[in-house]
C-alpha cells in the first residue's frame, strides 16, 4: 500500500521545438547595374517584403569568395552599421537568394538585349542598298 504523504515526480515534459516563423513573400527589383571597372559593387536593388515594407539600397557586391548581398548601412564614427537586417539566418538566406536570382535574371536580360541590338545593326547593314559608281 502506498504511503499517503509520498510524492510522485513526473518526468519533465518535452518542450516542443519552437516553430519556425513563416517567412513573408519577398519581391526584388534590380534598380541599376554598375559597370565601373574595378568596382566591387555590381548592382543596387530594392525589396518589397510581404507587401508591407520596402527596402532600398541593397548592394550586390563581388568579393574573393563570390557575390554577396550587402544590407543598407550608415557610417557611425569609424564603423558602418546596418540600417536594415534580417532577424534570422533563414530570413537572410531567403533575401540573399531572391536578390541574387533577380541579379542573374537582369544580367541575362541585359545580355539578350545587347545581342538583339547587335543582330539588328548587322541586319540593317546587310540590307543597305549597294551603289556602284564609276
Amino acid at each position: 500500500m502506498p504511503k499517503k504523504n509520498a510524492t510522485t515526480t513526473k518526468a519533465p515534459e518535452k518542450q516542443a521545438a519552437p516553430k519556425k516563423a513563416k517567412l513573408p513573400s519577398i519581391d526584388v527589383r534590380i534598380d541599376s547595374l554598375v559597370d565601373y571597372e574595378g568596382s566591387k559593387t555590381k548592382a543596387f536593388a530594392s525589396a518589397n517584403i510581404g507587401g508591407a515594407f520596402a527596402i532600398h539600397g541593397l548592394r550586390i557586391m563581388d568579393s574573393e569568395k563570390g557575390l554577396f548581398v550587402s544590407m543598407p548601412s550608415r557610417k557611425d564614427g569609424e564603423n558602418y552599421r546596418e540600417v536594415f537586417h534580417p532577424v534570422s539566418s533563414e530570413a537572410r538566406d531567403e533575401l540573399n537568394k531572391k536578390v541574387l536570382a533577380a541579379y542573374e535574371q537582369k544580367l541575362t536580360e541585359e545580355q539578350s538585349q545587347e545581342q538583339d541590338e547587335t543582330e539588328t545593326l548587322s541586319e540593317e547593314e546587310s540590307q543597305a542598298p549597294v551603289t556602284q559608281t564609276m
